[in-house]
């Protein structure tokens, strides 16, 4: 990766961190008195608070760097997130944002929901902000910058075996039609593990893997703007990320293998060793 240049992300940082807090007090006012709710798919849900979220961080990006690419979950979409994939290693920087991520949640009055603010440097994660606001935590990371959460240091655990792990996972928007390999999945890391943990909000799992309240993460299916974030925050925190096979992670792959790179290759094991389900 060409070198991260310090002032840059450093100017990045400070308007990220300002567009995530609006948007957090933008979700807190829809928060519980939500009254439309509609549907993507019978499993994807999206909101007025999604959108108002999402303009006004984007509204503030872009008037801070107008040059800089955007991808945002509901402007763009997964057609968005397919026709930018080959070009992305050729941007210098690209914002990528999900302004909810845990909608479901959020829809149900529960607390692990939050906006989360990626960027790209072509391609390569370099900078998180993830705000979870009902949960009052902030977490940041990146290249120059620290893994933090409201501004105190965070670092991934120490577990050193599988078995001993807490492991997070979470479903695709196809689940239904993926059910076997995803109970298969499920089934395994339940034996190998300590236990299972299903938060609804990947970037949430990501963010609590990086400060060692989690072991290990596998999810299929996810999109750049679940990922970007905390893909840098975990980076920033000493941890490990691969695809399913174990090679390079790519944000717009599909496949997030994510542990505290001690137990990455039991982890790999676990979803593409003998056995194992395979992800097409």
């Amino acid at each position: 990766m060409t070198d991260v240049p310090l002032q840059e992300i450093q100017s990045r940082l400070k308007i990220a961190l300002r567009a995530a807090e609006q948007a957090g007090a933008v979700l807190m006012r829809h928060y519980g008195k939500l009254e439309r709710i509609e549907e993507k798919s019978p499993v994807d849900l999206v909101t007025i608070a999604d959108r108002e979220s999402e303009a006004t961080i984007l509204s503030e990006l872009r008037f801070a760097f107008p040059k800089d690419a955007f991808l945002a979950e509901e402007s763009d979409g997964r057609d968005g997130a397919r026709a930018m994939a080959e070009g992305v290693a050729r941007l210098p920087w690209c914002w990528v944002v999900d302004p909810l991520d845990g909608t479901t949640n959020f829809a149900h009055s529960h607390l692990n929901f939050c906006v989360s603010i990626g960027l790209l440097h072509f391609g390569v994660p370099v900078l998180g902000v993830v705000l979870a606001p009902a949960r009052r935590e902030i977490f940041v990371g990146g290249v120059h910058v620290p893994a933090t959460c409201n501004g105190l240091p965070i670092a991934v655990s120490r577990v050193t075996t599988l078995s001993r792990a807490l492991v997070a996972t979470g479903f695709p928007y196809d689940r239904r039609q993926r059910l076997p390999q995803l109970l298969a999945w499920l089934g395994r890391a339940l034996e190998r593990a300590h236990c299972v943990r299903r938060g609804g909000a990947a970037a949430l799992d990501l963010c609590e893997l990086a400060a060692g309240r989690l072991d290990a993460f596998y999810e299929p299916g996810l999109a750049p703007w679940d990922l970007v974030g905390g893909c840098a925050i975990i980076t920033a925190a000493g941890g490990q990320l691969s695809d399913f096979d174990g090679t390079p992670h790519h944000v717009f792959a599909g496949r997030t293998l994510a542990s505290n790179g001690v137990i990455h290759g039991e982890l790999v094991d676990l979803v593409d060793g003998p056995g194992a389900p395979s992800w097409r």
